[in-house]
């Protein structure tokens, strides 16, 4: 296997597992919340293990592996950068900044909302706000990953 179909191989595997697991999280948040305070404490709790975990360092890799291809010589992207790559690359770490200034103390906030809540008690008003706001950033961040996937893909103007 020659270094391009590995990086590509490796760039590709890791926004499938380090992405791809950030899907599951609205389904999560809805689930835990409909079962009340504790598991949507629990559920946040294994949220934020995941994005130390695997999320994070997905991102990272991502951008190791992809800094990787463009200076391969099969892209020709050293030589020719094209215009959807710059708007991937800025609208990838776009992505990763609200996903560390903003969707990361959010879901921290909800957290400490829910502190010293009983497991089977209302949900406070500030957990509901910062519930309303990790749906919205994280479906923006969720667009987002379809949208790169397509620039990506289809490589518009080439």
């Amino acid at each position: 296997m020659d270094s391009y179909k590995l990086q590509l191989f490796l760039h590709i595997a890791v926004v499938v597992v380090g992405l791809g697991v950030t899907f599951v999280y609205p389904f999560l948040q809805g689930w835990t919340e409909r079962r009340g305070v504790g598991a949507t404490r629990l559920g946040l709790e294994f949220s934020e293990h995941l994005e130390k975990l695997v999320v994070l360092p997905g991102a990272l890799l991502i951008l190791l592996f992809g800094t990787g291809l463009i200076f391969e010589d099969e892209t020709g992207y050293k030589d020719d950068f094209p215009m959807w790559l710059v708007v991937s690359i800025a609208w990838f770490v776009g992505c990763l900044i609200l996903a560390l200034a903003v969707q990361r103390p959010t879901v921290r906030q909800a957290l400490n909302a829910l502190h010293g809540i009983p497991d089977d008690g209302d949900f406070p008003p500030a957990y509901m706000a910062a519930s309303k706001k990790m749906q919205l950033v994280g479906g923006f961040l969720g667009f987002s990953a379809i949208a790169l996937t397509f620039l990506m893909v289809w490589k518009p103007g080439q």
